[in-house]
């Protein structure tokens, strides 16, 4: 009987440790499963993240939420992927997650900041960007955290030293503080400082931009002289300006209610906007594309009605070769105006390929016959999207009509007598291409890229040595010593027979610019003069391996290495 018993027992005891067992097998399954789950996902994120693809990121991301708690790294790349997907409330729910020593680390501090000046708790802001836990060695982040600080303190009412503060700035950049004081006070209301503030942005190029916002605050006024004069004083320097120049179509027409609706000046959330948007240019300029579009989302979910921002995110797109979501940006673009509609279509022509080419060149073309407003620069861009793609005589015919409805010449127009110069040269003809190059060096003499042309044209026809060498020299001291104008003087020294100063520079050169087989060309014939034939092999092998060489250049380079550069002319098939 006891043995019975111990037998039952026994039984038991096994059965109950074999469910633990397979219990602990199971779990450890599930855990296995579970972290190959997190690796994939994370890994597959991180990949979609390197490739620029926020949105495939994004969802392989959100499977992995809480991997964020155990992991810094997971951290940064989650809610960059949540900002560049427009989910700005999702990344500050996450963030609040963290632990408060991670809270206070770039770019978790700047959305909260910026959630919260959207929420309009204004008590909370200092405390984001007083005291980082972490050094800014990007100068263009520390300037950004103390234009944060001034529009805190005017969220808060701390406005008595607002100016004084912008003035007395260390900045080294100058026109973000110029710009930081033109919303601040278009805010306030202060008139005299924003007459002031205008007239320091009225021959600044770059800052076109904010004529706008100086023509809506007029517009709002209701004061059509003062309207009437900004834009006669800005239109030339702002004619590059999408913006200012719809405006300004608009106020022909008097209507303004698409355009109007982008920026309310007493709204302290467009302020805000504005300054994030300007940091996405920057970071755009400094070919930052992703960063660029971090804080354009930004920009875009304290102000969405400013429509026309949406260019510079279409640009990011097409650069990070997302082109089926700019095509959605560029449909919304297109609806704001005549001037947005000439972008829309370019655009769609220079880089999305879906596009009927022909279709979409006489679409331009037909626009251009119904506006008269800006159409010399529009046959201008239009000419040189044909030149681009060696439409040589359609570029010449719309260079023309460009130059012809130019009423002035100044001395920016230089370039489109140079453009109308480069494609009738492709085009053989010599002799309008010559005279246009000289009435581009009439209108404006320094331009390096027009005395190089020139100059390397002449070299190649035999003509004008003297000059051209002269015209290079000056080129190469305007540009500062370009590998591809050193290039052209190496070869007039070349051609002239000084061959050890043909060399140096055409050393310098290939030094300079190792991705450019005409200038590996050039150095090894010198060498070859020169008596050095191995080391001209050598450079002229290293030539054909070169990407970007044209193939009729690669054949003449493999019978020089084959042949030798004195027989290569008489081994021509």
């Amino acid at each position: 009987m006891n043995k019975k018993i111990f037998y039952i027992v026994f039984f038991l005891l096994f059965i109950a440790n074999y469910s633990h067992l397979n219990a602990n097998i199971l779990e450890n399954k599930k855990r296995l499963v579970k972290n190959s789950n997190y690796f994939s996902n994370y890994l597959s994120g991180s990949v979609s993240l390197q490739k620029n693809d926020s949105r495939k990121a994004y969802n392989f991301f959100e499977n992995i939420e809480n991997l964020g708690i155990y992991h810094s790294e997971f951290n940064l790349k989650y809610v960059e992927t949540l900002v560049n997907n427009g989910k700005i409330e999702e990344a500050y729910l996450f963030i609040k997650k963290l632990d408060k020593s991670n809270q206070s680390l770039y770019p978790f501090n700047l959305i909260l900041f910026v959630h919260d000046f959207k929420k309009e708790r204004y008590s909370k802001l200092q405390s984001y960007i007083s005291s980082p836990k972490q050094s800014y060695s990007d100068p263009l982040l520390l300037e950004l955290y103390q234009n944060l600080g001034l529009w805190a303190d005017l969220s808060n009412k701390n406005t008595k030293d607002l100016n004084r503060k912008i003035n007395s700035s260390n900045s080294s950049f100058k026109n973000i503080s110029l710009t930081q004081k033109i919303l601040i006070n278009l805010y306030l209301d202060n008139q005299k400082n924003i007459d002031i503030n205008f007239s320091e942005i009225s021959n600044k190029k770059e800052l076109g931009r904010y004529n706008y916002f100086y023509l809506s605050y007029y517009l709002e006024k209701n004061n059509k002289d003062k309207i009437n004069d900004i834009i006669k004083q800005n239109l030339e320097i702002s004619s590059e300006n999408l913006l200012f120049k719809q405006l300004f179509l608009d106020s022909r027409e008097n209507k303004f209610y698409k355009i109007d609706n982008f920026y309310k000046r007493k709204n302290i959330n467009h302020g805000l906007a504005e300054l994030l948007y300007l940091f996405a240019n920057f970071y755009q300029n400094y070919e930052q594309v992703q960063i660029s579009n971090f804080y354009l989302n930004l920009s875009e979910y304290l102000n969405p009605n400013f429509l026309s921002n949406k260019i510079l995110k279409v640009e990011n797109l097409i650069t990070l070769n997302n082109l089926e979501e700019s095509e959605k940006e560029i449909k919304i673009i297109e609806k704001l105006g005549k001037e947005f509609n000439w972008y829309a279509n370019l655009t769609r022509l220079r880089f999305l390929p879906n596009n009927n080419t022909d279709k979409q060149i006489n679409l331009l073309e037909n626009f251009l016959k119904n506006n008269e407003f800006f159409a010399s620069e529009k046959y201008f861009e239009l000419a040189n999207f044909l030149r681009a793609n060696k439409n040589y005589s359609k570029s010449i015919e719309l260079y023309e009509k460009s130059i012809a409805l130019k009423k002035d010449k100044r001395d920016h127009d230089w370039i489109y007598y140079y453009n109308l110069a480069i494609s009738q040269e492709r085009a053989g003809a010599w002799e309008n291409a010559e005279k246009n190059f000289l009435q581009a060096l009439k209108i404006s003499p320094k331009q390096p890229e027009v005395l190089n042309y020139l100059a390397y044209s002449w070299l190649e026809k035999k003509i004008n040595l003297d000059k051209a060498k002269e015209m290079l020299v000056e080129a190469v001291n305007l540009s500062k010593g370009r590998g591809y104008i050193l290039d052209s003087l190496g070869w007039a020294y070349f051609l002239l027979k000084d061959f050890d100063k043909a060399e140096e520079i055409l050393q310098t050169a290939y030094e300079k610019e190792p991705s450019e087989a005409v200038i590996y060309d050039h150095y090894g014939d010198v060498l070859w003069t020169n008596g050095k034939q191995i080391q001209a092999r050598y450079v002229w092998q290293n030539a054909i391996k070169l990407k970007n060489i044209e193939q009729d250049l690669k054949e003449s380079i493999n019978k020089k290495i084959i042949f030798g550069l004195d027989d290569a002319d008489k081994n021509k098939s």
